[in-house]
This record gives C-alpha cells, sequence and structure tokens, in this order.
C-alpha cells in the first residue's frame, strides 16, 4: 500500500473476561509500507494501576496476502516481535491472545512489518503526538456484567435481557420507572448467566443499572416501552435557544446589559411548552436544546460598538453545572422527564472545540496544556477557518481544546457521558465538527454507544461542518462516528433559491435531492431551511426585507410583506417534510418568525396571545403538515420514488410541478407529493400511479385539507394550490 496520513486499523478484540467487541485504530501519520520505522517511545501511563495482565484476544483480517502479522501494544513499548498472530485456517483471520494490563492502551497491528489499514476505529490515543487506536482492558479480577448477544426482547411492555456474569453469584438490578421511581432487584446467577426481565411496564423510558456483586462500572440499560420502537426519522427534530424560547421563571431573569444578552428564557418555560402539548400538536418527539452549560458573567465586544453575552450557551465556563439563569439542574431534570411523558426525546448540544477563558478547566494551572491559544481563525493567510480548521481560536477568549493530549480527551467524553446519564439524555449534536480531531468524534460517539446502547435504545448522535462539501461531511459519518449531520449541501442548494425567491425550478430540488441520498446514503441527514447561525427563511422570501437578512444591528428586516412570504416558507417546508431525513424546525419558523443575520435572527420566541393573523394561520397549517407526516410511516420511513417533473422554463431553471411518492409495504402508509412552484393554482394534474404504490382504485385522501375522492385505473386528477401542495394518501 502506498504511504499516507489518516491511515486506520481495525480489529475485533475478544477479552477473556467480556464479549466480543469491535476497535478502531487510526494511525495517523504513519507510512503504510516496510519501510516504516517501529516508533521511538516508552510505555505512557494509562491513569491505572499496574495490576496483573488479563488474557486478550485479538483478531484481525489481513486486508492483503500475508505471510505474518504482529500485533505492537503501548503495554510493552511497542515491541515488534514479542506478539505474532496465528491463522490456523489460512484464510486470512489472524489471532492471538496476550496478556495485557487493565486500561486504555494505544495498537495498531503490522503486516510483513508493515501497518495497515483495515476497517473502523472505536477509540483513539495519542503518544508522542501520534495517534493510534486505542483498546480498552477490563480488570478481569474484578466481577463484570455484560448482555448476551442477541437476547434482548422488548416488545409489549415486557423487557427481557440474557446476561453473563464473571465472579459473582448474583446481580443486582435498580430499575428507574418513568416517574423517577426506583425498584431493586436480585437476580441470581448460574453457570455464569442470568436473566433479567420485567413485565407488564407502562409506555415510558426505563434505565435498568445492573451490578455485578462486589463489582464495579455497572451496566446500564436504558429502553422505551411504546407502540412502535421510535426512529428519529419518525419526528422533525425541533431547535431552540433556551434563552430565547419562553421565560418560565421571572427569578432567575439576569439580563445583564449587552447589546445581544439574556432575555429571560429558561428550561422552565421550555417544560411548560411541553406540558401544555405544544410539541404535541406538532407531532415533534425530539428536541435539540442549544447548550446549557453555565456562561460567562462577563460581556465582551462582538465589533467595536456593540456588546454580547453567553445567552446562546456556546461559551461553557463550568463543565458540569446548568445556568442558574436557565433555571439549574433541578430545571433540567424536571424538564426532560416532562419531555419523556410525552414520549419527547432530549438532545444536548455538544461544545467540543472551545471553553470561554473563564472555564474552570482553563483557569486551572495544571491543565493548561489542554488548550491552544493562539491566532484566531481567519485573522491570516496562515491562520484560515480551513487550512487550521484544528488549531485556531474562534475568538481571543475562547480557548481551543486540544484534543491530542489524553488527558483532556478523556475528561471530555466523561464529561458528557455524565450529562447523558445523570440528566437522563438522549443525543447529542456535535458543534464544529471541522474543528476538532478525529479523537473527538470517535472516542466521544463510541463511549456513549458503549456505555448507553445496551438496552436497545439508539443515541442519535450528529454534527455540524459548515460546508457544501458532501466529501467533508461524510468523514465523520459511520458505524463508529456520527449517525449524521446537518445537511449543509442541500441547504446551500436548494430552499433559497427555489422557494424563495424563484430563481431555479424543481428540477433543481428533484435533481439535488437524488444527489443528496446518493451522496449520505442511510444516514439521518439533519435537513433544514433555516437554523441559528443563518438569516431566517422568511425573510429571504420577502422582496420587501431580503436585501437586509445581511444585518445583525442596524437596518433591521422587519415583519414579511403580505401572505407569499408566508406561502413560499411553507412550499419549503411542504418538500422538507416530504422527503427522507430528520427534518429540522428552528424555533419560530413553524409561525413564521422573521430575522436578519445573527444575532437577529435570535429574536425571543413570539407566544400566542401576539401572533400576526398569519402566524396564527401559517402554525394551523404546520401542524396540519406535520400531522400527516406523522400519521403515514411512508413519509418518515419510505424510499423516494419520483413520478415526473415538468420541464417547462421557470425562471433561470426548469419545472414547476413536481409528483413524488414515498412508499411502504402497507400501500395505506404510502403517500404521493406534489409540489407547485407558481403563482396560480394547477388544476386537473394527472396522475399515473406506479404499481409499486398498490394503488389500484379506491378513495384517496387529500392530508393537507382533508378531501375525499374516489379513484381508478390506477390514476389520479388533482388541482394543486398556488406555491402549494398535496399530499395524497391511499384511504
Amino acid at each position: 500500500m502506498a504511504c499516507g496520513p489518516g491511515l486506520i486499523l481495525a480489529a475485533r478484540v475478544r477479552y477473556a473476561c467480556g464479549p466480543v467487541r469491535s476497535l478502531l485504530l487510526c494511525c495517523g501519520l504513519v507510512v503504510a509500507s516496510a519501510a516504516c520505522k517501529p516508533p521511538e517511545m516508552t510505555p505512557v501511563d494509562s491513569g491505572m494501576p499496574h495490576l496483573e495482565g488479563c488474557p486478550t484476544t485479538f483478531s484481525h483480517h489481513a486486508l492483503a496476502s500475508a505471510s505474518s502479522v504482529t500485533l505492537v501494544g503501548e503495554w510493552n513499548a511497542f515491541d515488534r516481535q514479542s506478539q505474532p498472530m496465528s491463522d490456523s485456517s489460512g484464510s486470512g483471520n489472524w489471532s492471538g491472545t496476550f496478556t495485557v494490563p487493565p486500561g486504555r492502551w494505544a495498537y495498531a497491528f503490522l503486516e510483513n512489518g508493515a501497518e495497515v489499514t483495515d476497517a473502523q476505529v472505536r477509540a483513539v490515543r495519542y503518544v508522542n503526538g501520534r495517534p493510534w487506536g486505542a483498546v480498552d482492558v477490563a480488570d478481569c479480577k474484578k466481577p463484570r456484567v455484560t448482555v448476551q448477544e442477541g437476547t434482548l426482547t422488548n416488545q409489549g411492555g415486557a423487557f427481557s435481557v440474557g446476561l453473563s456474569v464473571s465472579l459473582a453469584a448474583s446481580v443486582e438490578v435498580q430499575l428507574t420507572l418513568p416517574d423517577g421511581t426506583q425498584l431493586s432487584r436480585t437476580v441470581e446467577v448460574s453457570g455464569g448467566t442470568a436473566t433479567y426481565s420485567e413485565s407488564g411496564l407502562s409506555p415510558g423510558k426505563y434505565t435498568a443499572k445492573v451490578t455485578a456483586t462486589g463489582g464495579a462500572d455497572p451496566l446500564l440499560l436504558p429502553f422505551w416501552v411504546e407502540a412502535e420502537r421510535f426512529s428519529f426519522r419518525d419526528s422533525p427534530m425541533y431547535m431552540l435557544l433556551i434563552d430565547r424560547f419562553r421565560n418560565g421563571d421571572p427569578g432567575n431573569d439576569a439580563p445583564g446589559a449587552a447589546t445581544a444578552g439574556f432575555r429571560g428564557g429558561d428550561l422552565q418555560g421550555v417544560e411548560a411548552a411541553i406540558r401544555e402539548g405544544y410539541f404535541d400538536a406538532l407531532h415533534i418527539k425530539a428536541i435539540w436544546l442549544a447548550p446549557w452549560q453555565t456562561q460567562p458573567t462577563r460581556i465582551f465586544s462582538d465589533d467595536g460598538v456593540h456588546s454580547i453575552s453567553g445567552y446562546h450557551g456556546y461559551w461553557p465556563v463550568k463543565a458540569r453545572q446548568v445556568d442558574p439563569r436557565f433555571g439549574g439542574d433541578a430545571a433540567l431534570k424536571s424538564m426532560v422527564r416532562e419531555a419523556h411523558r410525552h414520549g419527547i426525546r432530549i438532545v444536548m448540544d455538544a461544545v467540543l472545540n472551545h471553553v470561554h477563558a473563564d472555564h474552570e478547566y482553563f483557569q486551572d494551572p495544571a491543565k493548561k496544556s489542554w488548550f491552544r491559544t493562539g491566532c484566531n481563525c481567519g485573522s491570516s493567510d496562515a491562520c484560515g477557518w480551513d487550512n487550521a480548521a484544528l488549531t485556531c481560536l474562534f475568538r481571543d477568549y475562547m480557548p481551543d481544546i486540544d484534543w491530542t493530549n489524553n488527558q483532556a480527551s478523556d475528561q471530555l467524553v466523561s464529561d458528557m457521558v455524565w450529562w447523558i446519564e445523570t440528566f437522563d439524555l438522549d443525543g447529542i449534536r456535535v458543534d464544529a465538527v471541522k474543528h476538532v480531531e478525529d479523537a473527538a468524534i470517535v472516542n466521544l460517539t463510541n463511549a456513549v454507544r458503549s456505555r448507553f446502547e445496551n438496552g436497545g435504545t439508539d443515541y442519535f448522535m450528529f454534527g455540524e461542518n459548515f460546508t457544501g462539501d458532501s466529501g467533508a461531511i461524510k468523514k465523520s459519518i459511520g458505524p463508529n462516528r456520527l449517525d449524521a449531520q446537518l445537511n449543509f449541501p442541500l441547504f446551500m442548494s436548494v430552499p433559497e433559491t427555489v422557494f424563495a425567491r424563484d430563481d431555479q425550478g424543481l428540477q433543481l430540488v428533484k435533481n439535488s435531492t437524488a444527489g443528496n441520498l446518493a451522496d449520505f446514503g442511510d444516514a439521518m441527514m439533519v435537513d433544514f431551511v433555516g437554523n441559528h447561525d443563518v438569516a431566517r427563511f422568511i425573510t429571504k422570501a420577502d422582496p420587501a426585507n431580503r436585501d437586509r437578512q445581511g444585518n445583525q444591528w442596524d437596518n433591521l428586516p422587519g415583519a414579511p410583506s403580505g401572505q407569499v412570504p408566508y406561502d413560499r416558507l411553507f412550499l419549503a417546508f411542504e418538500n422538507l417534510m416530504t422527503i427522507p431525513g430528520v427534518p429540522l424546525v428552528y424555533y419560530g419558523d413553524e409561525y413564521g418568525e422573521w430575522g436578519g443575520a445573527d444575532p437577529d435572527n435570535r429574536h425571543m420566541m413570539n407566544q400566542a396571545a401576539t401572533y400576526l393573523p398569519e402566524q396564527r394561520g401559517q402554525l394551523e397549517r404546520m401542524q396540519k403538515l406535520l400531522a400527516a407526516r406523522a400519521k403515514l410511516r411512508g413519509l418518515r420511513r419510505g424510499p423516494l420514488q419520483d413520478l415526473w417533473c415538468n420541464e417547462e422554463n421557470w425562471g433561470q431553471g426548469k419545472g414547476n410541478l413536481y409528483a413524488y411518492a414515498r412508499t411502504d409495504v402497507d400501500p395505506h402508509h404510502s403517500a404521493v407529493v406534489v409540489l407547485n412552484l407558481t403563482g396560480n393554482t394547477w388544476t386537473n394534474v394527472g396522475l399515473a400511479f406506479p404499481a409499486s404504490l398498490g394503488w389500484s382504485q379506491g378513495t384517496l385522501r387529500e392530508e393537507l385539507t382533508g378531501v375525499e375522492r374516489p379513484f381508478s385505473n390506477s390514476s389520479f386528477t388533482v388541482d394543486v394550490p398556488a406555491r402549494g401542495a398535496v399530499i395524497l394518501s391511499f384511504k
């Protein structure tokens, strides 16, 4: 193989005292050829006592014909001779059992003396500035409990799982119920195995904490009891800034004097909206909240004229504390519990690139090596947002976290795991992915999966890479990385040019959507028409205000002029909610909030009592649209099947009428969607249904109006409203 950077090695490793697990080895800048030299380094303390080692079996499938495969590991100074592996079957599957002390250790494989690439990576550890794959070895002298593969069942309020138990005669189980009540169980062990089961469980989220008697590190089994197993494809993701959503407790207000400062929103306000059914009416079952960690009390200049505070949450100064201005720890726990009562998942915003200069870690002299301080991103040609992405600072008061420091990496990952476990969270959104080393993504995502997914519940983890480059975004997506990312390529291609301005036609929507699906495959990409970093879509769609969409502080855009901007926004959502992916609703867009560039795109959320008439109508039809998506499984999970898109010239692009289907194995859960980009109703639009839909005759329902009509011969005609859509289902 050619020598090159970023090589990845992989293995399957089995501990003598535990189950099989897949591990990743990232070999960084090591050269993959026979000329690659062995690392000259000494063992690095893993942070754990060097007890007698545990027999640990390593397995590796050689990617090329190899006459020898050798394991090299940090635990014996990367000796390149002492740990040969064997391929007894001659199939290229090499294995070996070696004594490895408990702890996290860097290691790699050599094929014929050369390091090689393989599948994936589950942990990264730096030794002398170089990234390696890492293996976590448990202490085999301590009792331990793990899940037996293929034994977990969860159906009809009954939960059961088989357990493998070492060095213990029983296990203790503490079950936390949806209302916070805890029940204790003792499960006897026979022949090193046990079965834990519960029945008669009501809907909600549960967590079983299973501990081998006398052991440490309990096994967590979070699981949901619900009619249908949830997928994040099933719900729009609602994104909100806590400070700007709703003021639930004026007693914790501390607005300060910043131009862009705290306005009083808090977690109590979010909980009140959940309790009142605001999100239920929108059929939203996932909420991503901007960071809630404590922010600095100081105010900072944005441009020498205007000032800003940490109201947005992205300047953490405490690792494990909810900002009192957001309600504190108790408010977060209460809000999450209320959300779970409504079947709503809560996603935390993880800031992994930086902290604020007032952060407790940065202020600790012993932790100064965890951070970089230097040039600001974009301040020079040598310190650009791209060519210095891993080292530059967003602001001079935002020290950059150095993920090549193992202590920093371990602590930041530990903090995130603590947040999820302590507050019973359901997922993570990773901020500024391109500005952190691979170690941040690999170590965090795999720590979360190994800790929280043993009960059969998926924890959705997606990131942000503000680029239209699909290739750059895909680098962080995979089985042992992020599940998905915010879909900036689709955002940069479609919503504004087509739905806000008519610069392009629906052929662009059709082609961009198809290309996007080809790029990202089954990844649950988070699609959006607007977010907290860009001007509001409705301002872009309003000729009277769109020229001011880039303004932050002065000459700001105002309320939309007339009904058309609302119609354009709704048509963009009609498309967004009916294509594959996880659609995002940025707070306020559901009723048509306006605004320019950050921070003008972060107005205080309008409440029902002060809605404009157009806003009230917009919210009502958004509720109908999201109800249709919730009702029809095809709209949530089915593949996209293009029917046709007309070729009539439209502005600089083509196509102003586009029909497509989202299919399901049950024809009654399939849907056909027709979009109309023109300003006039398009009458008598003919549809011929493909056999794959299973629609030959019967009654069709238009989901947004409730109108029902019979059809036959697998064909139908329909009127499509101006700048609108129809969504047809088979009754």
